[in-house]
């Protein structure tokens, strides 16, 4: 994707449910779709999450694969938010980014991808904005796209050194230093 527009993503976490934890299986899930953003777009300057913790662990691994060591946490994320809180957070996070900043990703929640006029996304699909400048994304003048989540290839299994069973045993930190220290 040309690098001179302006980015914003909206990912919905991992794992649907109430009160149900993140699978590890989609924590890899989620580093690969960050490193399928991080090659399409320009350096992404922050990953916002809701605090929720299939959000939170989501946004970690996502981040993880973008290379972006920026994470904010922000409750204008959740479910719960009024549609004028999700729109006010994000107009005066655009009013007040400087110019070099040219993408943002957000991991969220369905009812927040609605509540925003975006297409439906299934668990941990990602929806991308682009626009010329921020001044259009403020417009609302941007064009839309849904990605859908990758599939694990036997070849990151074998290069993470890892069966379904292995993964099971492991925790999340685990999993993240795994994945960290893979040359995937």
């Amino acid at each position: 994707m040309p690098q001179n527009k302006f980015y914003l993503s909206f990912g919905r976490h991992e794992r649907y449910g109430s009160d149900t934890a993140i699978e590890r299986e989609d924590m890899i899930v989620a580093f690969l779709t960050g490193r399928a953003l991080k090659s399409w777009l320009p350096k992404c300057s922050t990953v916002y999450h809701s605090p929720l913790e299939r959000a939170v662990e989501t946004a970690r691994f996502e981040a993880l694969g973008m290379q972006t060591e920026h994470l904010l946490c922000t409750q204008d994320l959740e479910e719960s938010a009024s549609k004028f809180a999700i729109q006010s957070f994000l107009n005066k996070l655009l009013a007040y980014t400087d110019d070099e900043v040219a993408y943002y990703h957000f991991v969220t929640h369905l009812p927040v991808v609605e509540k925003l006029g975006l297409p439906f996304l299934g668990a941990g699909e990602v929806c991308l904005l682009t626009a010329e400048n921020k001044n259009e994304m403020l417009a609302e003048n941007f064009s839309v796209q849904v990605i859908k989540k990758p599939e694990i290839s036997v070849e990151i299994w074998q290069k993470l050194e890892l069966t379904a069973d292995s993964l099971s045993r492991m925790n999340a930190d685990e999993i993240y230093q795994k994945i960290a220290n893979a040359d995937i």
